[in-house]
Order: structure tokens, then C-alpha cells, then sequence
């Protein structure tokens, strides 16, 4: 792993390739870490006829590696395109998606040695697994908010105290976090669009409502919006959530000019210091993904790059692109060195200082010819 210092003095590091594909058109979209060596990722690849393959990737050991579909998806026709992966341990995996032989929702879990279908009659936004008989489940077909739990033996439903939530995190089972937005006041037609952050929790019992800080602009905009798009929770007194605030501009379109964060100390939701209000250089960076680093601080990953690691001293470690991989012409050309990484999930490997991240290596399609897109899972070691 390279190390250094970038211009303001803070240590930099960069992400360490640990896979690439061989393709030049596919991406790998969910990471699910279930001890210190091993995990499960979903990627796909595009075909000649822009059709995609989808697949599992498995690492046990030091190598990620190519892993045999569940049968329901070879013999069954299912598909893993938007599915995702989560997991409590090496025998409680669960993987959700059009699992059956004509599509619609399903799931499927991994017992260590095999592959079982779980029926779910729902479509899944966002998944907490906490143990093999506690499972939290946001429902993505559903009209209202609704959270499905897994007892172990079968499904229940839990209707949530709010407009819209779409991300879940928990500490424990008597510690779960669910957030999104909802609208300002319901009552008055003049604000009837405006939306506020929107926090849930459950205690083990009951799912309640928790008071959110409020954002407002010092001038009122149209359709103003401050919506969470990420939450995690690292224990009882320490949970973040990340979010953008925005308001409708004069093409009718959302603009979003800033990002934030919100921080749980135990008793109450609190506004971040402004240094955590973004996830690098530009303050439009969304924070789609955030894990914690192994020691109470964070690693950030963002919509646009500039991935971060926060240590709880308060210090903002830079993390790089990883080196740079072959493009079109099979070579490294000076083009190819200026080729990003496009993260999409990363979560702190169990029992170690370490965060897995997956995503795209590559150059974008707005350069032409040169343009494409390794799947890629990389590693960074926070210290310790």
C-alpha cells in the first residue's frame, strides 16, 4: 500500500487492489464481509450484445474468486441485477433478488455449506442482518414505510413511524437505526413539498420516532429538501447519518448543494461539525456508503470520489485511487493514469482494521474510445 502526505499536510493512502476483472465492462455492486478472510460480492458483466451476466464472487483465504451460482438461480432462470448481499457471520449470508424462474422477489441463504431458499414476498430496499433469527428488511414495493423482520422461522411486518426511510444500520438487536425524510408539515399546503431528515429507531420492542436537527436556508427556496441517503451505527451512544440538502431549481430538476451529517451521542441527534459535512473537496460529494474504521471513527465513501477516513483524533486521511490497470489497449497509457475508482459499497472486515469496498475501476464514457470499466474489489487498512 502506498502512503504519503497530500498537500494540506494530512496522511494520505491509497486503496489496494485485491481484485479486477477481466473484462473491460463490468462492475461489482455489493460486498458482504464475514470474517477477517472471508466474504461474498455480487458483480456482473456486459456482453457483446449489451446484455449482462451476473455472478458471485467469493473469497476464502487470501483470493477472491469466481463462486458456482445457487442452484434456484442456475436452474430457475433468477438473476442477481440489483440484488444485495449481507451478513452476521460465514454460515448466515443472505443474498435477495429475482431469485425465481420468473423473476420477482426472493432470497436465498448461505448455512456455510450451502445455498437455501427463503420466501419473501417483498421487494427489498435495504437489509440489517443482525443474527440468523433477527433480520431487519425495508420493503421497496410496499406504499408507505414498512420494515419486515425474520425471527428465524418466518417473516412479520412493522409499519414505520414516517414518511419514507431507505437505509437501515444496527449495533445490536435492541439497536437498529433507520433513516430518509419526510415532509415538513403535513398540514400546510405552502410547505407541502419541503422535506426534513427522518430518523427511526428500535429498542427491541418498538419501532419510534426520533427528533432530527432541521435544515433551513437563510433565504426560503422552492421545494427545499434535506434527505438522508446513509446511516451507521458503531454502538448504543455513537450512530451517523449523511445526507444532501437541496431545493428545486428553475428547470423543474433537484439541485442539491450540501452535503451533512448528523451524529447520535446517546441521548440526542446533534448537526456534525462542519468538518464532516462532506465526503471531499466539493460539498455536493454524497455519501453513499459509510462503515466504521475498527477504532470509533469512520471511512466515507462517496457518489463522485474523494473517499475519506475519519480517525476519532478528528483526522482526515485521503484515500487515492488505487494504481492504475490496463484499459482498451491491453497497456497502461498515460491516458489510462488518470482512470478513477467508482465505489459503491464498502463495510470494516470483522475483528480487524481493515474496510472492503467494491466498485469500478475505469475510465468514464465522456472520453470516447478510451473509456471502460474494470469490477474491482479494493482494501484499506485504517491503522492499528
Amino acid at each position: 500500500m502506498a502512503t504519503g502526505c497530500d498537500s494540506g499536510g494530512r496522511d494520505s493512502s491509497r486503496w489496494r487492489l485485491d481484485y479486477v476483472s477481466a473484462s473491460r465492462d463490468a462492475d461489482v455492486f455489493d460486498i458482504a464481509a464475514v470474517s477477517k478472510d472471508e466474504g461474498w460480492a455480487l458483480s456482473t458483466e456486459k456482453r457483446k450484445d449489451d446484455s449482462e451476466d451476473s455472478f458471485l464472487l467469493h473469497r476464502k483465504g487470501a483470493t477472491w474468486r469466481h463462486a458456482e451460482l445457487p442452484t434456484p438461480l442456475r436452474s430457475e432462470g433468477g438473476t442477481l441485477a440489483g440484488g444485495q448481499l449481507e451478513a452476521s457471520g460465514p454460515d448466515n449470508v443472505w443474498l435477495f433478488g429475482d431469485v425465481g424462474k420468473d423473476g420477482g422477489a426472493g432470497a436465498l441463504r448461505w448455512d456455510g455449506h450451502r445455498w437455501r431458499r427463503t420466501a419473501v414476498d417483498f421487494y427489498v430496499r435495504d437489509v440489517e442482518v443482525v443474527a440468523p433469527d433477527d433480520v431487519w428488511a425495508l420493503d421497496a414495493s410496499s406504499d408507505g414505510p414498512v420494515a419486515h423482520h425474520w425471527d428465524g422461522t418466518r417473516w412479520t411486518e412493522h409499519p414505520l413511524p414516517t414518511d419514507y426511510v431507505g437505509w437501515l444500520s444496527a449495533s445490536g438487536p435492541d439497536d437498529v437505526w433507520a433513516v430518509g425524510d419526510a415532509r415538513e408539515d403535513p398540514s400546510d399546503e405552502d410547505v407541502r413539498h419541503r422535506r426534513q431528515p427522518a430518523i427511526v429507531h428500535f429498542d427491541g420492542k418498538k419501532w419510534r420516532q426520533v427528533t432530527t436537527p432541521e435544515y433551513h436556508s437563510p433565504k426560503p427556496k422552492p421545494q427545499e429538501k434535506a434527505i438522508l441517503t446513509e446511516v451507521v451505527a458503531l454502538s448504543r451512544d455513537d450512530a451517523w447519518a449523511f445526507g444532501l440538502h437541496g431545493y428545486t431549481g428553475e428547470t423543474g430538476s433537484q439541485e442539491f448543494d450540501t452535503a451533512f451529517a448528523l451524529h447520535w451521542d446517546g441521548s440526542r441527534w446533534r448537526k456534525a461539525p462542519k468538518a464532516l459535512d462532506s465526503s471531499g473537496e466539493t460539498s455536493r460529494h454524497l455519501a453513499v456508503s459509510a462503515t466504521g474504521d475498527g477504532a470509533g471513527g469512520l471511512v466515507l465513501g462517496s457518489m463522485l470520489g474523494s473517499e475519506q477516513h475519519r480517525a476519532t483524533d478528528g483526522t482526515r486521511h485521503v484515500i487515492k485511487d488505487p494504481e492504475p490497470v490496463a484499459g482498451r489497449s491491453g497497456k497502461i497509457t498515460e491516458e489510462d493514469r488518470r482512470q478513477h475508482f467508482q465505489l459503491h459499497d464498502l463495510q470494516l472486515v470483522p475483528g480487524t482494521r481493515t474496510v472492503w469496498a467494491v466498485g469500478a475501476v475505469g475510465i468514464p464514457l465522456y472520453r470516447g474510445d478510451a473509456s471502460f470499466g474494470r469490477g474491482a474489489i479494493v482494501s484499506y487498512s485504517t491503522g492499528g
